[in-house]
């Protein structure tokens, strides 16, 4: 048995010798080529869908990359179309503005993440000419949208408007004084005015900062009244009012540094 697997082998050696002297001395024969050739297509349609997945593999890396380039350049255009419109904002806020205010534009950078912490903060602080002491906050609109209370070294953070705690003296543009207060929504009051003044206020009259605070420099828009009524069993009139300015889509704003 081994001696019949041994002879079998030589036997399998020779041929492939005599296979590869004839291949080696018959190389450049037509039919050798053609076998060749042959063989080569063969192999390539029996490889074909494995090069094809491949591809396929190469062409949705490539695709994924370019999704996210597009991704990035899309978010870059939509940053520099929002600098544009703040730009322009600003130039119209400064172009219609007859104040003498001195105004420090700051970027909003974040609110407050719990509802009942009315602040936010702002992207300059004292190193950045912010002064320490509280100042008024405005829109792009000039209306007051709070106050700063806390100024660090880059960044500052300003009290929002629409906090229960928030308190500011207005005036109507007859000069008539009394206190805004907030109570909910985008609504507040204004306390302090006695009844004697029923007929010299209106429906719609704005309210602005007077010039009694080191805070607020005068004469800065505030909310304007909704309803007046006069409560028989009071000494002061019942204002109802509506905050001027949107808190909630703040970007940029102005610190009032008078």
């Amino acid at each position: 048995m081994l001696r019949k697997q041994k002879n079998t082998s030589f036997i399998v050696f020779v041929v492939c010798c005599i296979i590869s002297i004839f291949f080696f001395v018959y190389k450049d024969s037509v039919l050798i080529n053609q076998t060749k050739n042959s063989l080569s297509n063969f192999f390539s349609l029996l490889f074909m869908p494995k090069s094809t997945l491949i591809n396929l593999n190469n062409l949705e890396s490539i695709n994924d990359s370019l999704v996210k380039k597009l991704n990035i350049t899309l978010s870059e255009n939509r940053l520099l179309k929002q600098k544009i419109r703040d730009a322009q904002d600003y130039y119209k806020y400064v172009q219609k503005s007859n104040s003498t205010y001195s105004l420090s534009s700051v970027k909003v950078l974040s609110h407050a993440m719990s509802s009942s912490a009315k602040i936010f903060t702002i992207d300059k602080g004292y190193l950045d000419d912010i002064p320490k002491e509280s100042k008024a906050v405005i829109n792009y609109d000039g209306n007051l949208v709070g106050r700063t209370f806390y100024v660090s070294k880059k960044t500052a953070q300003v009290h929002k408007i629409n906090d229960k705690n928030f308190h500011v003296f207005v005036k109507t543009k007859n000069n008539i004084k009394g206190q805004f207060t907030y109570k909910n929504g985008n609504r507040g009051v204004i306390e302090s005015i006695a009844k004697k003044y029923l007929n010299k206020i209106s429906i719609g009259d704005t309210l602005y900062t007077t010039s009694s605070s080191n805070i607020y420099a005068p004469d800065i828009p505030v909310a304007k009244i909704i309803n007046v009524e006069n409560n028989p069993i009071r000494h002061e009139l019942d204002i109802t009012v509506e905050i001027l300015a949107n808190i909630n889509t703040l970007r940029n704003v102005f610190v009032v540094k008078k």
